[in-house]
């Protein structure tokens, strides 16, 4: 079973790495090197910028897909430490309430059985959670293109950045309730 200070420990070590990632990012975001073009002088600067441009939409798409990473692997880790056995979706899947559901709504609803559950008040943070799942999964299936995932009125940042806080803000508002809570829920 789960202890208080097991979970505290799988959230901190997720926390840390929303932190490096975010770090990554932000080098992306204000370290733009054009000069690193210099040595193919048959790149005129609209090609050059446009290199410059598509690389920062690949890297985005990958933060994107390490970050929805690190939040699976953190809810598998309190999933393995409070049933003391691997996550299997296929077995969880004959269940009927699940055959339909994601593998992150199965692992939300299997820890809400127990003790992990978000915050009263926080539960649009679940929703949140599972689009920015959605948009990684759309991500690998539409060619790793970021643009594709970019919504109306919107830029690679910006969506970045929802993602990035909607992962930070699911990641803190995760709490180990005893029972008794959990069973008021």
């Amino acid at each position: 079973m789960l202890t208080q200070e097991e979970f505290k420990h799988v959230k901190k070590l997720a926390k840390l790495e929303i932190h490096l990632l975010e770090q990554e990012y932000h080098d992306i975001r204000n370290h733009v090197d054009p000069a690193i073009y210099e040595p193919y002088e048959w790149l005129d600067e609209e090609q050059t910028h446009e290199l410059v441009r598509k690389h920062k939409n690949r890297r985005y798409a990958s933060l994107t897909v390490e970050l929805c990473s690190i939040m699976e692997q953190m809810l598998l880790q309190l999933y393995k430490r409070t049933y003391q056995k691997k996550f299997n979706s296929t077995q969880l899947m004959k269940n009927p309430a699940y055959r339909a559901r994601s593998n992150m709504e199965m692992l939300e609803a299997e820890l809400g059985k127990q003790h992990i559950v978000l915050k009263p008040g926080k539960e649009s943070c679940s929703p949140a959670l599972h689009q920015a799942f959605q948009t990684r999964n759309r991500l690998i299936h539409e060619n790793f293109s970021f643009v594709a995932v970019v919504k109306d009125g919107s830029n690679e940042e910006e969506t970045f950045e929802a993602i990035l806080q909607t992962v930070k803000k699911y990641r803190k508002h995760l709490k180990y309730a005893d029972l008794a809570q959990v069973n008021e829920v």
